[in-house]
């Protein structure tokens, strides 16, 4: 791929040679079988040290397949899969922005596919090694992996003569390389030293085992609502816990390996974004900065006008990356929330808030669900970048036909729009606020309701001065005709606005109510939640857990158990006491069926002794 984002007025043309040898080095990176090869190798060697569950009689069961990463349930290597992510943003990059596919157009969409399951397969090893239960040979392939890689993009940094804009892109990916390598080399140097051994992700977690305790617990009562210091305290506490969000305690609602993944690539991306527009601001500003010396010497007022525009988009791109940071930041927050607030509620066999339409299959949720992550980063990022170019266009229109009229810096022509649509909106809110007045003291009637809630009076809607109310009616109806065009036009920006918020929110439908079914992102994120309850709820979890320990009497740790604490030697002798007793009431009860005379004299099993018979009674 050609340097198309360096600063031009920094960086020495490169000679036709490079510019060669850089396009078929970029090709064989991202678009050919460069890393391949040693990728299949280096997850081949990983394989061996798997082992599988199909035929694990032949080969001691190896090679078996690798677990690259847990998008379902993983919470451990949380921060180093994330760090894995960061190595992948350069490819993210030219696939979402700067690729050039040169292939029919029909079959763009196969090419794509390919490409991003060929980028996947150059990155699983990385991942693979980092989840390899062998932490010797793991941790030294996934080192050598990740080092050659590193040495790659180096390589093609310095061969295609990259400006400081490119480096400071690369520097992510480099820290990210650079943190897994040492991370490697800690995990190599501690398993020789037989310090550390791989730690298999149990099935129950210790925060699903503190949320089953929270409800066999009895619930606390409730506090009074005119209590408002206990008010202010429970909503303090509220707030507080809503700032431990994305904190890796040990709580329920932590970030799991599927969150921080979508997170990280949302913000890197983001980061690359924000370069990306201060270098597009310097490109402009340069481009403007040329125009008006040529202006200087034709025009004083054209060589001004240049330099106030080339200032607005300054401050414009200014505006527009702080408030689209703002706007990322609080939808990554709330969709976390909303999600957990969600699945609280399946927990509870809650569906309340799903449309009744919204109805998926089981094989039609699993699908969904793999599509979740994904096109949660694409909703992320499409949303900011959307809202962005929003603010941007907001504040240029602002600054022309606004701001700057006023200020005198630009021809009073530019006012013309706000001087006809603002007293037109003026006149509307102050036509409205008189209609209401002489509508609450004119046409209603002097009685009064209680309200719904029965803690005041409202007055009944009882009809008085039924001619001068229709009358009235009559000659607004025209009026009502012309500003229920404005009004349209009001109601679609609303909508407009309220609906750009919204785009990156899966977990909120853009459609109005009954086509919630047509909108494909609020269907995956439904999907997600569903596969989410049935393979993630922490009671079935616990349960399936407590199953799998009663079956092994051995097994003696207490770390995810719903028990008290035991030492292992009384928690035998008590299940041996409890056994023995259970054992003994089967074989009474058993001897006493099949020997129904003993039951005669036993004291306590009555319940077995045959009934008499009843006399008969005849009445002649």
């Amino acid at each position: 791929m050609q340097n198309e984002t360096g600063n031009v007025s920094t960086t020495v043309a490169a000679s036709p040679s490079n510019i060669e040898l850089c396009k078929e080095y970029t090709n064989a990176i991202f678009y050919g079988f460069g890393m391949s090869p040693f990728a299949m190798v280096a997850i081949l060697i990983i394989s061996l040290f798997e082992r599988r569950r199909y035929k694990s009689d032949i080969c001691y069961g190896k090679p078996g397949l690798p677990l690259p990463i847990n998008f379902l349930d993983g919470t451990s290597n949380s921060v180093a899969n994330a760090a894995a992510f960061g190595c992948t943003l350069e490819h993210i990059l030219v696939y979402l922005f700067s690729g050039k596919i040169s292939v029919n157009r029909w079959l763009v969409a196969i090419v794509l596919f390919l490409l991003t399951f060929l980028a996947a397969l150059v990155f699983y090893p990385i991942f693979a090694c980092l989840n390899s239960p062998s932490r010797v040979f793991g941790s030294l392939v996934g080192f050598l992996y990740t080092f050659l890689l590193s040495l790659v993009l180096l390589a093609r940094g310095y061969l295609c003569e990259e400006s400081g804009w490119y480096w400071a892109l690369h520097a992510v990916t480099l820290v990210s390389e650079i943190y897994i390598m040492i991370l490697f080399v800690y995990r190599f140097v501690t398993a020789i030293l037989k310090k550390s051994k791989f730690h298999k992700e149990l099935l129950v977690k210790i925060d699903q085992v503190m949320h089953v305790k929270e409800l066999l617990v009895a619930p606390k009562s409730k506090i009074e609502g005119n209590d408002i210091k206990q008010r202010i305290i429970t909503y303090s506490d509220t707030v507080l816990a809503e700032a431990k969000l994305c904190c890796l305690h040990k709580s329920l609602y932590r970030c799991t390996t599927r969150t921080l993944a979508i997170n990280t690539i949302v913000l890197l991306v983001f980061y690359s974004n924000f370069l990306l527009t201060f270098q597009l601001g310097e490109i402009t500003e340069s481009s403007l900065s040329k125009l008006a010396a040529l202006y200087s010497t034709l025009s004083f007022n054209g060589c001004g006008q240049i330099k106030i525009l080339s200032e607005v988009i300054r401050v414009s791109l200014i505006v527009s990356n702080i408030l689209s940071a703002v706007y990322l930041i609080t939808n990554m927050i709330l969709i976390y929330r909303s999600q957990r607030q969600h699945l609280m509620k399946r927990w509870r066999g809650d569906k309340s808030f799903i449309p009744t339409q919204c109805r998926l299959d089981h094989s039609e949720k699993l699908v969904k669900n793999l599509m979740y992550a994904g096109h949660q980063v694409s909703y992320l990022i499409g949303g900011y970048i959307f809202f962005q170019i929003l603010v941007f266009v907001s504040c240029l229109l602002l600054s022309y036909f606004c701001i700057l009229p006023i200020m005198k810096k630009v021809p009073e022509e530019f006012l013309i729009p706000l001087e006809f649509v603002l007293p037109g909106v003026i006149f509307l809110f102050v036509l409205r606020f008189i209609l209401r007045f002489i509508s609450s003291r004119v046409f209603l009637q002097n009685h009064y309701l209680s309200a719904d809630n029965g803690k005041h009076w409202d007055r009944a809607l009882a009809l008085d001065n039924r001619r001068v109310y229709q009358n009235l009616s009559f000659f607004l109806f025209f009026y009502y005709i012309l500003t229920g065009l404005y009004r349209c036009i009001f109601r679609v920006m609303t909508s407009i606005c309220i609906n750009t918020f919204y785009i990156a929110r899966m977990d909120k439908p853009l459609l109005i109510p009954g086509f919630e079914r047509f909108d494909i992102g609020y269907m995956t994120y439904l999907g997600f939640l569903e596969v989410e309850l049935h393979q993630c709820h922490p009671v079935v979890v616990v349960c399936c857990d407590l199953l799998m320990k009663s079956v092994n009497h051995l097994s003696s740790n207490q770390d995810t158990s719903l028990e008290s604490p035991m030492d292992a030697h009384k928690r035998n002798v008590m299940s041996k006491i409890y056994t023995r007793k259970v054992r003994n009431k089967w074989q009474k009860m058993k001897t006493l069926i099949l020997n129904q005379s003993i039951c005669k004299e036993s004291k306590s099993n009555v319940s077995f002794q045959q009934p008499q018979q009843a006399k008969l009674n005849l009445v002649h």
